[in-house]
């Protein structure tokens, strides 16, 4: 912008201030919010899972090439990219710092911020910080605490429709409570593993990252459910039975295409897995991601079953298949980030990060939008060593908070496996969960077993593999808490 003033001289704005790396450390209180992960979480979930069928219908549209799919789904999808592109986009802040200088001015230029007057001489500085926030949860009592109650009003609401004699009460009860069951019951067992999982392993992080990580578990339900739907029954023989059809699809398909893609998405987050502890943990997030997209879907299907159905969904599901999923793929994290810490990627991974996050905002700069938050869209002009200095705890240092590295690793049995023998052991686990699930209704009607008989003994098989998986995630956790 140009103008001339009274004198009748043309004037331009002032320059406004580099962006530079700051010299000192900067410490910010921040107020705990244990409960904004959850509201994140949810409001990314969403429009994943709306996502994920749009996908699936442009899959379609190209295999039997109808462009009207493929043109329909691709606009229905925008929204749903839009609204999860600006939930999960790293906060920056931009710091501008006057320090009294003889020769500074006292009238600082900020682009489209309104100018800054001192009343001395000043000279300008300007930073760019990322959002550090630790990542906080709430006690585990309080998600634990709602899953409980969400399986005891559905139980309720079951016992009162069958014992109503067709009162309208009950019914209209569970069309008003259906919803918020449903919305707790799939997404609060996520946040209550996920809360048990980072007190125990006690791992400094960002909030941003340990995000990345459960989104990058969604993402990684994408390809899987693809294959899962459009592959898997492909290359099942037409002259199989049902039972066997559902075998070889949910025990066997599943669990190796679902382990491989899980496992696909931990090696995006290489340089933060140093070490067992912390590639255990990236491996847990990323198994809840994937559970809480299908987790969302399974108890949605159950609503239409009653309440009977929404409880027992909603319990299996919250104490067993979460965190089985968490489970396995942080088996595989674990032995990723042993190997990693051993070969000492940390450089390498650095400088290519760099390079693409400097690509990426040129990119976006160069279609005149301002990336990078420096008030011009000019491409990335900042030192590149900025970028570098982005490490797992940020630019903000919040006061009392104490890293803890995760180097130092004990040697339990976890720790000596190969990345391929605990993949082998993730879908081998993976498999048998599955496998049991079904196999326990196949095996009461090949028994000829009545009603009562089939349901004692499918209940009890459902308890024991709970209870196993259950107790093998919290071994998994205290062993790899044992680290300092």
């Amino acid at each position: 912008m140009r103008w001339k003033g009274p004198d009748g001289r043309l004037h331009v704005p002032a320059p406004t201030a580099e962006i530079t790396k700051m010299t000192t450390d900067l410490v910010i209180s921040s107020r705990g919010s244990p409960w904004r992960i959850y509201s994140r979480m949810m409001a990314t979930v969403f429009p994943a899972f709306f996502l994920l069928y749009s996908c699936l219908l442009i899959v379609i549209g190209l295999v039997d090439w109808n462009p009207t799919i493929i043109i329909a789904a691709s606009l229905i999808s925008i929204p749903p990219i839009l609204l999860a592109l600006r939930i999960t986009r790293p906060p920056i802040i931009q710091l501008w710092n006057a320090t009294p200088d003889a020769n500074g001015n006292t009238l600082h230029n900020r682009g489209s911020l309104p100018a800054l007057t001192t009343p001395v001489p000043t000279r300008m500085e300007r930073h760019l910080l990322t959002d550090g926030t630790p990542l906080e949860f709430p006690s585990s009592r309080g998600p634990w605490a709602l899953f409980a109650i969400c399986v005891i009003m559905g139980t309720a609401l079951s016992f009162w429709i069958s014992n109503s004699d067709g009162s309208l009460a009950p019914i209209l009860a569970f069309g008003l409570l259906a919803i918020p069951l449903w919305i707790l019951g799939f997404s609060i067992p996520v946040l209550a593993w996920w809360s048990v999982a980072s007190n125990r392993l006690k791992i400094s992080v960002r909030r941003v990252e340990a995000e990345a990580w459960l989104i990058a578990g969604m993402v990684s339900a994408f390809p899987a459910f693809m294959l899962n739907s459009l592959v898997v029954p492909e290359l099942i023989p037409n002259h199989w039975s049902e039972i066997q059809e559902s075998f070889a699809a949910i025990a066997i398909g599943a669990p190796i295409i679902e382990e491989i893609c899980k496992a696909t998405a931990l090696l995006i987050f290489f340089p933060s897995m140093r070490g067992h502890r912390a590639g255990f943990l990236v491996g847990f997030s990323i198994g809840l991601g994937f559970a809480l997209i299908e987790n969302l879907q399974y108890i949605a299907v159950a609503l239409f079953g009653g309440p009977a159905e929404l409880a027992s969904t909603t319990l299996v599901r919250g104490v067993g298949s979460i965190p089985a999923h968490a489970l396995w793929t942080g088996l595989v994290g674990s032995a990723m980030g042993g190997m990693f810490d051993e070969l000492k990627l940390d450089k390498l991974a650095e400088e290519k990060l760099t390079s693409t996050q400097i690509k990426i905002i040129d990119k976006v700069e160069s279609v005149g939008l301002d990336f990078d938050g420096d008030g011009v869209a000019e491409g990335f002009k900042t030192d590149r060593n900025f970028l570098k200095n982005l490490d797992s705890q940020g630019d903000w240092i919040i006061i009392g908070s104490q890293p803890v590295s995760p180097h130092n690793i004990a040697l339990w049995p976890s720790a000596r496996r190969s990345v391929q023998r605990s993949l082998v052991l993730a879908v081998a686990g993976h498999s048998l969960w599955n496998g049991l699930s079904i196999g326990a209704t196949a095996l009461t009607q090949s028994m000829g077993l009545n009603s009562s008989a089939s349901l004692i003994i499918t209940l009890g098989l459902i308890i024991g593999m709970v209870a196993t998986v259950i107790l093998l995630t919290l071994r998994e956790l205290r062993f790899h808490s044992l680290s300092t």
